[in-house]
């Protein structure tokens, strides 16, 4: 990437930045309510199964139970509940 391009985008990210930051009715979070923020990810609510299930059905399972698959996989894990 040209050095002209990297300026061009860092500017670009930089008034983007500055259009959020001014958005009416915006406030300012603390550093405990960041922190609390999981940028939309559903924690806490993704479907568990024993780690040999999951394979079983395609899926591919996580350190912290999750089973993640396509819409198949998750039509065959629902046949164990």
């Amino acid at each position: 990437m040209s050095l002209i391009v990297q300026e061009n985008y860092i500017f670009k990210t930089l008034i983007m930045l500055k259009n959020i930051l001014n958005l009416s009715g915006a406030q300012r979070l603390s550093k405990d309510e960041q922190q609390s923020v999981h940028g939309g990810r559903r924690v806490g609510n993704c479907p568990t199964y024993p780690p040999e299930i999951c394979t079983f059905c395609g899926g591919g399972s996580l350190p912290n139970g999750c089973c993640k698959g396509s819409p198949i996989v998750h039509q065959c894990l629902s046949d164990f509940l």
